[in-house]
């Protein structure tokens, strides 16, 4: 599968509208749609913004043998919003969920 179809994919499996993944990832609307209307290919850039917002890494998203695992739109948002802490803050929210009970390894 190429990289067009697999994103296409993606989007309607989250049943999102082109208009949609563009607001959600930042991406101009006209440049996404050339994407999926002509098949160009999204740069490496847009391509990490358009995996993110559909919930999938990277490698998840090159990955052929195995089926992404997806994110919802509020575990999107607790990741983004943990990315922007300090890492102290980082390391302390890792304790606290670390010593939950029923998520221990």
């Amino acid at each position: 599968m190429n990289v067009i179809e697999k994103l296409n994919k993606l989007r309607l499996e989250r049943n999102m509208s082109v208009y949609r993944l563009a607001e959600l990832s930042g991406i101009n609307q006209s440049t996404l749609a050339n994407t999926f209307s002509r098949g160009t290919v999204p740069s490496v850039k847009h391509l990490e913004l358009l995996c993110e917002t559909l919930g999938v890494t990277l490698a998840q998203f090159f990955t052929e043998d195995e089926k992404p695992m997806s994110l919802s739109q509020q575990e999107i948002k607790l990741i983004n919003n943990y990315r922007r802490l300090p890492e102290s803050i980082k390391n302390s929210l890792a304790n606290i969920i670390n010593s939950i009970p029923d998520i221990q390894n």
